[in-house]
This record gives structure tokens, C-alpha cells and sequence, in this order.
């Protein structure tokens, strides 16, 4: 294969949340370009069974792209925002009216987003799907990079300017060209679930920090919560063997009543809680973005949030580009989003650490800091825009819209 047979522009490995979003931005915005998306699923959207939590600057750009509507009806409004130390005094407080803005996020569950993304690309007449295919050899070459899909049917062939990396933390095309990723083990194991309460949450999120970890409700509709619980190994272990009726209890134990009684869990999911980070993000007319490129603590809710701007900047990098994969169109991006990533993954990282730890220093510091962010405004909008996206967000992006 040669440069004159080469048919795509960009080829997208991975058609979960970023990656549809990515092809999506792409291709509205350069409908010159054809882009090509590579997903294993054989038929209709990826399956996701997470509930995610957009930050106020991701729904902005849903709104904006007109991909919010759909998700209206399955979504709910995070109005405020309530942190705090188990066993000690330290507390913040953050609120959407305060902030100027209609929510500081909105909980949806994940396959509904997929749904969404995956019916706009099939509105884009420059976009091909290739479904029940994945990337399983990828050769680089100076101007184009062949990639070889295997799948059900037989072998084919494909050739673009740019392969997209989106194709999850064990990403092929990442390996492919030699990227390790750095693995930091906290460990921590993360039990999900969603919980039945006796009341409705009336829009408050809850960040409660215990002795193993962060707990973290987010509200859903049906006076329902999302539950991510952070523990240790052993804990974990103790804990996948105890039933549906003491799990709440011992739930009700360690986040208290602010939310009201819970009544119920449902299904129970366990996953360590690892930071994954490639050590770079370009290649030779490659880039990593999503998961593939970062894997969080959920503390904070920051992940898929770091990915959505992967896609954002991707496409701005590319509005104009002679060549999408080209050498100095990719340094540019990784130099837009490399202060993202040292600041984004630093915040999580340093949460992490501090609020998982019992020494008196750290304790007394934490609760301080928490009383600080509480009582001093501008302390408090500074950390308020950066959990909602608006920090990082590239120039032009804006929160939800009131």
C-alpha cells in the first residue's frame, strides 16, 4: 500500500464515549474529511452499564452540538455540591446559583450518551462505521498509517492520515507503536452501585471522605443515587461476601443520614482503583486520547471529563490542518493538553492521598482546607471552576446554559 492509495483521513480505533464524540466533532466541523470508526461491538452502540457524571462545561458542549435534549429525560441535575470529612468538622459547600450557572453537572447513565452519539454519527455522511471490527495490525508509514481490521468477515485493508486512539485502557493501536503506560496502584478497590433512598436528593451530590476512602451520591431520577465507594483490598474482599441487607446497613453506617434513609441496593460491581497514565500521547501520525490515554481515581469525577476535552482539543488542532496527522498538528495538540492532564491528574491524585490518610498533620490540614474552601469565595469558585471543566475547557467553551 501507498500514499495514493490512501482513502481516510482520520481512522478512529474505539467507538465508545470519546471516540463517537471525537468522529462527531470531527466531522461536523471539517465535512471535508472522511473519517472512518473501528468498533468491536457488532451491531448498534457500544454497551456501557456506568452512570457518569458530566461536568458543567461537558453538557455545555452537548447543548451546543444539540446532543443534550435526548438526554433530558434520563439525566439529573447536580445543583449542589457537599464535601466532607467523616468524624471531623471540615466541610465546603459549592452551588450551581452561586457559581452563575444552571448545574454544576448532570448525572446520566452511560449507555444513554452512547445512544445519542452513535444516532448523530449515523446522520454524517463522511463518517463510515465499521462495526464488529477492531484494529489488528497498524504499520506507519511517512505520510499515512495502513491498519489492518480483523473481525467476523474477512481481513480488510485501511489506510489514513491520522489514527485516533480511543479504544480503551488496553488499547492496541496505544501498544501497537510503543507507548507504555505508568501504572500507580493506590490500592483501593471501588464498589458501584445504585442505591434506592426514602427521599429524593433534591440535587446534592455527596463527597464524603472515611478511613479507607472516598464515598461518593450522586443523584438520579426516582429518588434514586449512584454509589462509588472506595475501600482496601482486604475490606473489599470481606465485603463482596455480605448480603444486599448489610451492605446497607454498613453503608448507612459510614455515609451517615444527610441523604436521607437508604433502603436499597442493586447490583454490586467491584474494580480496582489504579491511575493509569500513557507516558506520552502522539506518535508518528497517531494520538491517544480517553482511556486509552488515562485512567483516573474516580475521586472528584474528573475522568471521562479529561477525555471529553482530548475531543475537543483534537478537533480544534485539526479545524484547519493541511494534514490531519502531520508532525507539527500533533505537537500542537499534546502541547495544549499536557497542562490539563499535570493539573487534573495532580488534583486527583493529591485527593487521593491526602483524604485516605489518618496521620493528625494531614487531618488537621485537610479539615482547615475544607473550612477555607467553605468560608473564602474566591478560593471557592477557583476549585468550583475546576471540578466543573471551565479551567481547562479550550477558548470558546462554556458551562450549561440556564
Amino acid at each position: 500500500m501507498d500514499a495514493k492509495q490512501v482513502t481516510h483521513d482520520v481512522i478512529i480505533a474505539g467507538g465508545g464515549l470519546v471516540g463517537s464524540l471525537a468522529a462527531v466533532l470531527l466531522a461536523r466541523q471539517r465535512p471535508d474529511l472522511s473519517i472512518v470508526v473501528v468498533e468491536p461491538q457488532p451491531q448498534g452502540p457500544v454497551p456501557d452499564k456506568r452512570t457518569i457524571a458530566l461536568a458543567a462545561a461537558t453538557v455545555g458542549l452537548l447543548q451546543r452540538q444539540q446532543l443534550w435534549q435526548p438526554l433530558t429525560e434520563v439525566s439529573e441535575a447536580i445543583q449542589h455540591i457537599h464535601v466532607s470529612d467523616r468524624g471531623y468538622l471540615g466541610a465546603t459547600r459549592l452551588h450551581a446559583e452561586q457559581e452563575g450557572v444552571a448545574a454544576l453537572g448532570q448525572v446520566v447513565p452511560a449507555a444513554a450518551l452512547n445512544r445519542v452519539l452513535y444516532d448523530a454519527i449515523a446522520e454524517l455522511a463522511n463518517v463510515t462505521w465499521f462495526a464488529g471490527a477492531r484494529v489488528s495490525q497498524l504499520e506507519q508509514h511517512s505520510d499515512f498509517v495502513a491498519v489492518t481490521l480483523a473481525g467476523e468477515t474477512e481481513l480488510q485493508q485501511l489506510a489514513g492520515r491520522l489514527v485516533v486512539a480511543a479504544d480503551g485502557q488496553q488499547s492496541f493501536v496505544r501498544e501497537a507503536v510503543g507507548i507504555q503506560m505508568q501504572t500507580t496502584d493506590y490500592g483501593q478497590v471501588g464498589i458501584i452501585a445504585n442505591v434506592q433512598l426514602e427521599r429524593d436528593m433534591d440535587g446534592w451530590a455527596y463527597e464524603r471522605f472515611t478511613e479507607t476512602g472516598p464515598l461518593a451520591l450522586l443523584p438520579l431520577p426516582n429518588k434514586q443515587a449512584s454509589l462509588v465507594w472506595s475501600v482496601t483490598e482486604a475490606q473489599a474482599e470481606v465485603m463482596q461476601q455480605w448480603s444486599a441487607a448489610t451492605f446497607v446497613a454498613e453503608l448507612q453506617q459510614a455515609f451517615g443520614y444527610r441523604a436521607g434513609r437508604i433502603l436499597s441496593v442493586g447490583e454490586r460491581f467491584q474494580y480496582p482503583l489504579k491511575l493509569h497514565l500513557a507516558e506520552r500521547s502522539v506518535a508518528h501520525r497517531v494520538v491517544v486520547i480517553g482511556n486509552a490515554s488515562h485512567t483516573l481515581h474516580p475521586i472528584a469525577g474528573q475522568g471521562f471529563n479529561l477525555g471529553v476535552r482530548d475531543a475537543i482539543c483534537l478537533s480544534q488542532q485539526l479545524a484547519h490542518a493541511t494534514d490531519v496527522g502531520s508532525y507539527t498538528t500533533l505537537a500542537d495538540y499534546w502541547q495544549q493538553r499536557e497542562g490539563d492532564y499535570n493539573s487534573i491528574i495532580g488534583l486527583t491524585d493529591m485527593l487521593v492521598r491526602g483524604f485516605s490518610n489518618q496521620h493528625w498533620p494531614l487531618t488537621c490540614a485537610r479539615n482547615l482546607a475544607l473550612l477555607g474552601l467553605d468560608a473564602l469565595p474566591p478560593l471557592r469558585q477557583a476549585f468550583a471552576r475546576r471540578t466543573m471543566g471551565l479551567a481547562q475547557m479550550p477558548s470558546g467553551v462554556r458551562a450549561q446554559e440556564k
